[in-house]
């Protein structure tokens, strides 16, 4: 009797187990950002009974490149993973990733019209998309009202282009008697490996840092020259710290050591969390045109899944971006709803009652640009970085900077 009970208990087992699928998904949100996508996976498995999703965290968007380049050899990678806008083109170039072209026609509940349109474009490569857009943010303009404020500065009008934020720095900047360095710094532009902060003042200044087809560097033009001479004096004036990298600047911004700085919107809502004053966000002060540089991840399904597996991810991933979902998201963090019928939905003007900082994203959106992909883009970032980084410590002026730059990049482009 023991022995049929057993055999009956393994029965219903395995019964109900029948079209369960367990997907694996690897994602690059830690933090703040990370109970949030514990949230939605943890939600998405209560409604779908028959998948199980477990959510992996993988370290930063490099870090996930790194892993899957060395998972995809072993064939031990995820079935979904959330990619960098800019990496897309690595995987999808190798084959690794999912062409999404058939399940997108074949499925009535999602329509591309309905995404933003320059987020669509981010995961487009060669006409097709390898991904939905995810977590796209925008580089906003972070500002302290209390230090507009003590400097006589209206905290509800941040800098509108370069010649007021250069005038609103100097005021922003405290030096006092006897003191070798600035106790408070007006501006904060420090730019890192990944080049993000500084590809939207070339694009300001009216100037590309590619030709349109990817197969040359132009940076080096006078419109690219121009753009890092401005970036040098923010510095060369003392307007923004020499000595701090990106996390140790944002680090004083967040202890009011610095009153202002282009930071991504993904971070707004850890913010307005963790800072003990007011915040100030809005649009980047405009050079000779406005812009602004996109950033953030999509959510692609890995190549050569078995059908159930497929299907099973496709209906995680349009789950993750429906309109609730992006909103959930976006009121949770900062990136940006990714659909429109979000944008003009009821619910984002209450999410702007509650926090009205997210609005400026949004108001970036049309003048915001996807940033430059190649196979080989993390070597030439790398090169573009070091080449401003030569002219920051006064060791290279701009012209030679970027021709040596432009150069080492047109090798890679090849």
């Amino acid at each position: 009797m023991k022995r049929m009970t057993t055999v009956l208990l393994l029965l219903i087992l395995a019964v109900a187990g029948l079209g369960s699928v367990t997907l694996t998904f690897w994602h690059s949100m830690s933090d703040y950002q990370k109970p949030i996508i514990d949230k939605l996976v943890a939600d998405f498995n209560k409604a779908h009974k028959d998948i199980t999703v477990r959510a992996m965290f993988q370290g930063s968007y490099d870090d996930t490149v790194t892993k899957l380049k060395t998972a995809l050899l072993t064939g031990k990678g995820p079935d979904v993973a959330q990619v960098n806008i800019e990496h897309i083109q690595i995987f999808s170039k190798d084959g690794s990733l999912q062409n999404l072209t058939d399940l997108i026609g074949g499925d009535s509940s999602l329509s591309p019209e309905d995404f933003v349109d320059s987020f669509w474009q981010t995961i487009i490569r060669d006409g097709n998309p390898y991904a939905l857009p995810f977590n796209i943010s925008a580089l906003m303009l972070y500002y302290n009202k209390d230090h507009f404020k003590a400097a006589g500065l209206d905290p509800e009008r941040p800098p509108r282009n370069w010649e007021e934020l250069e005038e609103y720095a100097r005021k922003l900047t405290v030096r006092k008697p006897g003191d070798s360095r600035p106790s408070q710094y007006g501006l904060l532009w420090g730019v890192d490996a990944m080049f993000y902060q500084f590809e939207p003042l070339v694009w300001q200044n009216c100037g590309e840092i590619f030709n349109e087809q990817m197969t040359e560097c132009i940076i080096n033009s006078s419109e690219g020259i121009e753009a890092l001479e401005t970036w040098r004096r923010w510095f060369s004036e003392g307007l923004s710290p020499a000595d701090l990298t990106i996390d140790e600047g944002i680090q004083s911004f967040t202890m009011g050591r610095i009153s202002m700085g282009p930071m991504t919107s993904g971070g707004i809502r850890y913010a307005l969390e963790n800072i003990p004053w007011s915040l100030g966000v809005a649009p980047l002060p405009e050079g000779r045109q406005k812009a602004t540089t996109l950033g953030g991840g999509s959510l692609a399904i890995m190549a050569g899944l078995s059908e159930e597996k497929l299907q099973a991810a496709w209906t995680f991933i349009k789950w993750m971006v429906s309109e609730k979902n992006t909103l959930f998201w976006y009121e949770g963090t900062g990136y940006m709803p990714v659909l429109k019928s979000a944008m003009s939905s009821l619910e984002i003007q209450l999410i702007w009652q509650r926090f009205p900082q997210l609005k400026a994203p949004i108001d970036s959106i049309e003048f915001a640009r996807a940033r430059p992909v190649h196979t080989n883009i993390i070597e030439i970032r790398n090169i573009l970085y070091n080449a401003v980084e030569q002219v920051r410590k006064g060791v290279s002026e701009p012209k030679p900077a970027f021709d040596d730059a432009v150069t080492k990049v047109d090798e890679l482009l090849e």
